[in-house]
Formats: structure tokens, sequence, C-alpha cells
């Protein structure tokens, strides 16, 4: 599968409804989840939330989840989770890996084991894969570069450093106390990327919806805030942009055939979004529009943007739209996971039955004793079936599982 690929391989373990054993699933740029309520597809994008994270504040979503305790496989005998991905790293030899355990300690929580090194051996003949840092239980190391001329992701021109355990702070990252790209560019490269997901799980679209009216002119216009309080603006920088207003236009027209046009007026320090339809004089404020509307207008302006986050997850997209516009909603996804890696988790078997022909971007979630697993379909397996029915179908029949 073609596409932008930040996560290449993710690995859970005791982690929330992931068990001890750990689930390890290789990523592709678009990956659907699939599967009955509790079988792990939230949790899963919870661990991403995590890794965005560990650059800034790491205790901050720990806090808001509830106790360390709360995190943890409830059948685990060891009282610790890990969270172990590989990352795509164009500037370096290979893909790096990074793995960071926690563990509560009192009523509090620490980093017990934390690695960035690289995915697999330079040579075979070495005896390891060359590490950028490894906590070591407690004794943690750092190879610094020195050189600045030699390539990123060697072990050229390094020197190893090792530090004392208070040198690191226990509750943090690492990728959030190093951060000079000259002497340490694998942390600061993996600081930057996790730092740049964008997590969508909170679909708030009511009348006190801050999607709606007048937003402060003064939110950044890069891309869209988990909370869409910068709606207006982000759609005041795309529509700027020929090339995007002409692709918001032709996505939304397909989907509410009345619409001539969108606009934005900034004023008194607000931004308010209008809709312009046909056989009307007068605009129609977002405060007036539909809920689906409102809602297809976010997707629109989070996969349509032409320069996106590194990985976006979506929780079920297609909360609050009929479902005639879910195979547009499956083509938006599939034509942004050119531009940014995807995860999204849906409970809708029509907008599955959209990637009929590619089954393999969906991921089911199944959760047993053991705890949740990771499975991607497989094309070919269904290829058969997949002559008579639809990936959707399928999946009501239970020929793909991931059902109750």
């Amino acid at each position: 599968m073609d596409g932008m690929r930040l996560l290449r391989t993710l690995r859970l373990t005791n982690f929330l409804s992931y068990g001890p054993e750990g689930t390890e699933i290789e990523l592709q740029p678009l990956n659907v989840l699939i599967g009955s309520n509790g079988s792990g597809k939230s949790n899963l994008i919870e661990a991403i939330g995590l890794l965005k994270a560990a650059p800034t504040d790491l205790a901050a979503p720990i806090r808001a989840g509830g106790r360390m305790s709360d995190w943890l496989w409830k059948g685990a005998d060891s009282p610790q989770m890990t969270i172990e991905s590989t990352v795509s790293y164009p500037e370096g030899q290979m893909p790096l890996r990074h793995r960071i355990s926690l563990a509560p300690v009192g009523q509090l929580w620490e980093v017990i084991d934390e690695v960035v090194e690289n995915e697999g051996k330079s040579h075979p003949s070495r005896p390891d894969v060359y590490f950028f840092y490894r906590y070591q239980g407690g004794h943690p190391v750092l190879n610094i570069r020195e050189d600045v001329g030699s390539q990123a992701g060697s072990d050229t021109g390094r020197r190893e450093r090792h530090l004392q355990r208070e040198d690191i702070a226990p509750t943090e990252s690492v990728l959030s106390q190093r951060k000079d790209p000259d002497q340490y560019p694998e942390i600061t490269y993996l600081a930057r990327m996790l730092s740049g997901i964008s997590l969508f799980v909170h679909t708030d679209f009511g009348h006190g919806s801050v999607l709606r009216g007048l937003q402060a002119a003064d939110e950044v216009a890069s891309f869209l805030l988990e909370n869409g309080r910068n709606l207006g603006m982000v759609l005041n920088d795309l529509l700027s942009q020929p090339r995007t207003k002409k692709l918001l236009l032709d996505k939304l027209g397909r989907f509410y055939e009345y619409v001539e046009d969108i606009t934005t007026k900034v004023y008194a320090g607000n931004v308010e979004t209008l809709f312009h339809e046909r056989g009307f004089d007068k605009a129609t404020s977002s405060t007036r529009l539909s809920d689906g509307t409102l809602l297809y207008l976010r997707l629109l302006t989070i996969l349509c943007h032409p320069s996106p986050p590194p990985l976006v997850c979506i929780e079920e997209p297609e909360t609050g739209l009929h479902p005639a516009v879910l195979p547009m909603v499956a083509e938006l996804l599939i034509e942004a996971s050119q531009r940014t890696q995807l995860i999204v988790t849906t409970h809708s078997d029509i907008l599955v039955s959209a990637f009929s022909d590619m089954p393999e971007a969906v991921v089911v979630c199944e959760r047993d004793d053991q705890g949740s697993h990771l499975r991607r379909l497989d094309a070919e397996q269904l290829k058969v079936w997949l002559e008579k029915y639809s990936l959707g179908e399928l999946w009501m029949m239970g020929e793909t599982g991931g059902n109750p």
C-alpha cells in the first residue's frame, strides 16, 4: 500500500486491554480499525496519544486517564506497561525503534525503561543494534554525535556519555529532556515527529460546540486542533490557496449541491465561517449549519489539508453523517493517506464496504481472555468472498472477525 508511513510497527504490552503477551501490528498508510465495543480500538489510539505526549508532557494524558494502575492490564503479574514502535527515519540508515516502559511507584509512576535505537544491525557481524539512548536499569547512556558532518543514524563520529540516574527526570521521556539536533539528532527527530501527531477522538457538535459561530482570530492556522476551536482560522488559510479552495468546494459540492462558496470574515478579533448557497443573497453562518454539514466540513479541513501532520488518528468519522456520504469519506481517507498516515476507527459496515477493493487497509480488533489482538485482513483470502459480497457485508456476516 503506497502512501505516508510514520509509524511502521506498534507493539503494546500490559497496556489497558492489551495483555502480557504483547500485540504487534504493522501499520500501513491507511489503517481502518474494526471490532466490537471494548475490543481495543480506542486503546490503540490512547497508546498513540502517549507517544504524542512523550516529547512534551507525558504526565498530562496519564493524569487525564486516571491513576497509573488504571492504565495497566488488569491481569498483569508484572506491574509495568510498554509501548514499542518503529518510526521511519529518512535521514538515517534505517527506521528507529523507540520503546518506553512505565510502572507505578507508590502513588506516582516512573519511566523504568526507555530505548532509542536503530531497528536492526548495521552489519550482521555487529553484536547488537546501535543505540542512541538506553536507560539500562537506572544507568542511562547517550550516544552523542560529535562530528556534525557524520551520517545521521550511524555510529561514526560518536561517543558514549554515561549519565547519573538523577540526570534524567523519572517521570519524563528522554524525548522531552534532550533536544539538541546536533548532538542528539535521532532523539530530536523522534520528538519532533511524535509531537506533531494529531488526534481527533471527541466529537462535540451541539449548539454549545466551539465548532459553531465566532472563533478567536488569534488561534493557530496551521492545522485543526482536536476540539476544532481554530476551524475558522484554518479555513481562512486554506481558502486563500486556490487549489485547496477548489478541492474543498468540489468535495463539499458532492455532499451538499446547493453550496456555491465558503468564505471567512475576520473582525473584532473573531473569525466567522460563512456558507454561500445557490438562490440566496445572504450567507449562512456556521452557527446555523446542520450537524452533518458541520462535521463534514471538519473532516474536509483535516483530510484535504495540503500539509498535514505525519500521523492523524480519527475515531468514528461516520458520526453524524448520512450513510450515503460514507463512500465519499472513504475516498477522502484514501486520498489523504498519500500525504499523512491515518488510523481510523469505525462501527460502520457501509464505510467498511467502501474499502472492498483494498481490504488490506482494514485491521480487525478482537479480545479474549489474554487481551486484545490485532489482525490485518488478507486480500487474497477474501478474494472469492468479495466477488459476491462487499467487505462490510462480510464483516456483518462474521466472515472477517471483529464481531460481538
